[in-house]
C-alpha cells in the first residue's frame, strides 16, 4: 500500500521515456541539436576560451583614498559629479573593500595609493588601482571607459595650475581581478538557455499534445494520482537535463577550452534548480489546456523576457526603472546570477542564500499553483 505512489511515479517516468524513445526527431532535437547548436553558436561568435574579456563591477563602488591630498579629494568630487559614479562608498580600508567584492555590497573599489599627487606634480605617472567583482562580467568596459573619460576631463573641473599641467595619459588605471575568455562568460547564458528552452517545451508542449490527442483525458480517469503524474514527468525531464548539462559542459571544456571555476556537481545542481523552476511554470501553463502553437508563442515571449531582463545581455544591475523591477521579479534571473558567480568567480553555492531561497520559494509556489489548477481541470474532465 505504501509503495503505490512510488510505483505510480516510476510508471509515469517509464512511460515518458517510452514515448520519448519512439520519437527519434524529439530525441535528436532535445538531446543533440539544442545543446550543440547553442554551444557551437557561442563558440563561433566569440571564439574559444583564449578570447580575453575583463571582469566588471557596478552599483556600489568603494572609493579608498590612501593619498589624502587635494588632488585625490578633487578626483573624488569629479567622479561623483560625472554621473557615472553616483554610489561611491567612502570610509573603507582596502582590505575591507576587497573582501566585500562578490557579496553584492561592493562591486568595485577605486584605490588612490599614497604618493598619487606627488607623482603628478613631478610629471610622473599617477596610478589608480581598481579592484573588480569577478562575478559581474558584463560592465567592465563601461566602468573602465567612464573612469578613463573622467580622468581625461579632470582638468576641465578646475582651473588650478596643478590640474592644468597634467598631461594626457598621465594617470594610469591598474585593474585587479581575473580576466576570463569570452566563451566562459557566455557559458552562463548557454547553460540557462538550453535548460529553460528545452524544459518548458517538454512540459507545456508535451501536455498540450496529450490534451489534443486525448491522452491526458484518459489518464484523468485512471486511479493514477495527480501528484504521481507530476512527479513522474518531473523525474523524466530532470534526467534529460542532466544529459543536456553534461553535453554543453563537455563541448565547452573539451572543444572550446572553457575553464569554469566551479565543480561540475555545483553547475549540475544549479542546472537542475533552474529545471525544476521551469517545470513548475510549465505545469501552470499546461493547466489551461492551450494548444501547442500557443505554448510555442508563450515560450518565445519567455525567452525574450529572459534575454531582456535576466542578465543575458545587459547585467541586471545596469537596468533602470520598470526593467529593473521586472528583472528582480523574474526568478530565472537569480539562477543566471548563480551560474555567473560560480563559473566565473568560483563562489560556493551555499554562499548565495538569497538567490537559492528565491528559486526554492518560486519553485514550490509554481508547483502548488499548478497542482491546484491541474486538479481543477482534471475534475472538469472527469465530470
Amino acid at each position: 500500500m505504501g509503495l503505490t505512489p512510488l510505483r505510480d511515479l516510476l510508471a509515469v517516468a517509464a512511460n515518458e521515456f517510452r514515448q520519448f524513445r519512439r520519437s527519434r526527431t524529439a530525441m535528436l532535437i532535445s538531446l543533440v541539436i539544442l545543446p550543440l547548436f547553442f554551444a557551437s553558436s557561442l563558440g563561433g561568435a566569440s571564439g574559444s576560451a583564449t578570447s580575453r574579456f575583463s571582469p566588471t563591477a557596478k552599483v556600489a563602488i568603494a572609493f579608498v583614498d590612501e593619498d589624502m591630498t587635494w588632488t585625490s579629494t578633487l578626483l573624488r568630487e569629479v567622479l561623483a559629479r560625472s554621473g557615472d559614479f553616483d554610489n561611491l562608498v567612502d570610509g573603507l580600508m582596502v582590505d575591507s573593500a576587497v573582501s566585500s567584492l562578490g557579496t553584492g555590497r561592493i562591486y568595485a573599489a577605486i584605490v588612490v595609493p599614497k604618493g598619487f599627487q606627488d607623482n603628478l606634480l613631478r610629471n610622473q605617472t599617477g596610478r589608480l588601482i581598481v579592484y573588480m567583482d569577478d562575478s559581474e562580467p558584463f560592465i567592465s568596459q563601461r566602468l573602465t571607459s567612464a573612469l578613463t573619460n573622467t580622468l581625461t576631463n579632470l582638468r576641465t573641473y578646475s582651473g588650478t595650475q596643478q590640474t592644468q599641467n597634467m598631461q594626457s595619459g598621465q594617470i594610469q588605471i591598474i585593474r585587479r581581478g581575473a580576466v576570463f575568455g569570452g566563451f566562459s562568460i557566455g557559458l552562463t547564458i548557454i547553460l540557462s538557455l538550453v535548460v529553460v528552452f528545452a524544459t518548458f517545451y517538454e512540459v507545456a508542449g508535451g501536455m498540450s499534445r496529450e490534451h489534443e490527442e486525448g491522452t491526458y483525458a484518459r489518464l484523468s480517469v485512471t486511479p493514477l494520482s495527480l501528484g504521481a503524474l507530476m512527479l513522474g514527468k518531473t523525474l523524466h525531464i530532470l534526467i534529460l537535463n542532466v544529459i543536456r548539462t553534461f553535453t554543453v559542459l563537455g563541448l565547452a571544456i573539451y572543444v572550446y577550452g572553457a575553464q569554469p571555476r566551479a565543480e561540475i556537481a555545483t553547475l549540475l545542481t544549479i542546472s537542475l534548480l533552474i529545471s525544476l523552476l521551469t517545470i513548475g511554470f510549465g505545469f501552470i501553463v499546461s493547466s489551461f489546456g492551450l494548444t501547442v502553437r500557443a505554448v510555442i508563442i508563450i515560450e518565445f515571449f519567455l525567452i525574450l523576457f529572459l534575454f531582456a531582463f535576466s542578465g543575458f545581455i545587459i547585467d541586471k544591475e545596469m537596468l533602470q526603472g520598470i526593467s529593473r523591477i521586472i528583472s528582480f521579479l523574474l526568478p530565472w534571473a537569480y539562477g543566471i546570477e548563480m551560474f555567473k558567480r560560480t563559473i566565473l568567480a568560483g563562489q560556493p553555492l551555499l554562499s548565495m542564500p538569497i538567490p537559492l531561497s528565491i528559486i526554492a520559494f518560486s519553485t514550490i509556489l509554481f508547483y502548488m499553483i499548478s497542482y491546484f489548477l491541474l486538479k481543477v481541470s482534471r475534475e472538469r474532465l472527469v465530470t
